[in-house]
């Protein structure tokens, strides 16, 4: 693959883990009249390179509102200033608004591609079945009606496998494939919380959140597991329930190795990591 065009003599590419609350950003990817996280990044790498235009390559895009504990990011470096990983993370960090983090960054081939190299990724949602408060309702989805797990848990095992998700995203017109795998999902309780981790070879658009909206439907018992069948089979958009709200979604891991994705587990809230 070849490598993007630079208005620089390219040196080496580096990898970026970027960890980041999404409330205040209108997603990842730059867009008129709104801030994204990366126009924020690309600023202070700007001026860290003496003016030199630097351009990141996401893994994907997340939509507005919507948290990432382990997003991907790459960008070519300039010959000069020759800057070490280490030191752009701390440079970065320092310069970098609080709600924005880079975790870790590494040197990778100039090759590389962040977005087309990956094995999958994992997104977990969070439902708060508890109490709500001003600060859990940053990071999680209260349902006005009650939850069973057990019947989010057997719903969910439906949606697993290579399907068309056609139903469940938003401007399929616009969506040549909606074939997705889905390796799994998986269902853990956490204190109050109930956490549902997608992994899967790639997500279509809102594909997660309109997902969400029928297993919390399933989960208040207006769904059994053979009406989500119906559902997913359907193809069909109109037959599914609203898409759930941003503010629940983490991005937590992208993977470039099946091993990677295999061991993939939730230890934590993702707030909490």
């Amino acid at each position: 693959m070849s490598i993007e065009e630079t208005s620089y003599v390219p040196s080496e590419r580096f990898f970026m883990e970027i960890a980041y609350d999404g409330a205040n950003y209108s997603g990842w990817q730059i867009q008129p009249h709104c801030l994204a996280v990366q126009q924020v990044i690309q600023e202070k790498l700007t001026k860290m390179y003496n003016d030199l235009p630097i351009h990141l390559i996401g893994c994907s895009r997340t939509d507005s509102g919507v948290h990432a504990q382990g997003f991907v990011a790459t960008y070519l470096t300039p010959e000069r200033p020759s800057i070490p990983p280490e030191k752009v993370q701390k440079a970065l960090n320092r310069l970098l608004p609080p709600d924005i983090r880079v975790r870790s960054i590494k040197k990778v081939p100039l090759e590389f591609h962040a977005r087309y190299d990956t094995f999958g990724k994992a997104y977990t949602y969070i439902l708060n079945l508890g109490e709500d408060s001003p600060f859990i309702g940053r990071y999680a989805w209260k349902p006005i009606h009650v939850m069973d797990v057990e019947k989010i848990r057997a719903a969910a095992a439906r949606l697993t496998g290579k399907n068309d998700y056609s139903s469940f995203v938003v401007e399929r017109a616009n969506i040549d494939d909606a074939v997705r795998t889905i390796f799994r999902i998986d269902v853990q309780e956490i204190g109050q919380f109930c956490c549902i981790t997608f992994v899967g070879d790639g997500f279509l658009y809102k594909m997660i959140r309109c997902l969400m909206g029928t297993l919390e439907a399933a989960g208040s018992g207006k769904l059994s597991p053979d009406a989500v069948s119906r559902i997913l089979q359907a193809k069909d958009r109109s037959v599914a329930p609203e898409t759930a709200p941003p503010q629940g979604l983490f991005l937590m891991k992208v993977f470039y190795s099946e091993e990677e994705r295999s061991n993939y587990k939730l230890t934590t809230l993702p707030f909490l990591a």
